[in-house]
């Protein structure tokens, strides 16, 4: 029979010393790994807060486009088409056309209101007292656009814009 071997207990058995070039190699690798780490997942709340966003903004692309649309569809539908006069023309702080108001002539009598926006814009170059062609609804004349609006309205405003741009 073969030499019986001694047992030592397990705390007294020690690792060799390690030679300074293998102590140089994993001192470089733990830091090679340390910079290749990925980043942290971001917290549940984080993710919820952004798509909680990502549907507000959706939501005011929406509020822009949809009565914009159910105007227009409206208008192109039963709308009557006429004269109206600029009865005055407003800038806003931006530049931009504020609240037009036109008069024109109905059946009902003559109507003095302002132009409905399309998606939170209204045209551009119509001048107090020049006459510009008008679409109303017969069943209520306050909803008004220019009749080239109602025939081609503009594909996306700027307020649409940058809320369908912060929802990407």
């Amino acid at each position: 029979m073969g030499k019986k071997k001694k047992k030592r207990p397990q705390g007294e058995w020690k690792q060799p010393p390690k030679s300074a070039e293998r102590q140089a190699w994993e001192a470089e690798s733990r830091r090679l790994r340390s910079s290749y780490q990925q980043p942290k997942l971001p917290q549940r709340r984080l993710i919820a807060t952004t798509f909680v966003l990502s549907l507000v903004m959706f939501g005011g692309f929406f509020v822009f486009l949809l009565p914009s649309q159910s105007l227009v569809s409206d208008l192109r539908s039963r709308g009557v088409a006429t004269w109206a006069t600029v009865t005055s023309s407003p800038r806003d702080k931006f530049g931009s056309p504020g609240n037009i108001t036109v008069r024109f002539d109905t059946p009902k009598g003559e109507v003095n209101t302002e132009l409905s926006d399309w998606g939170a814009r209204r045209p551009d170059g119509l001048v107090p007292g020049n006459p510009v062609s008008v679409t109303y609804d017969p069943h209520d004349p306050t909803r008004v656009l220019t009749t080239d609006w109602v025939k081609h309205p503009p594909t996306v405003t700027f307020p649409m814009l940058v809320t369908l741009a912060r929802f990407w």
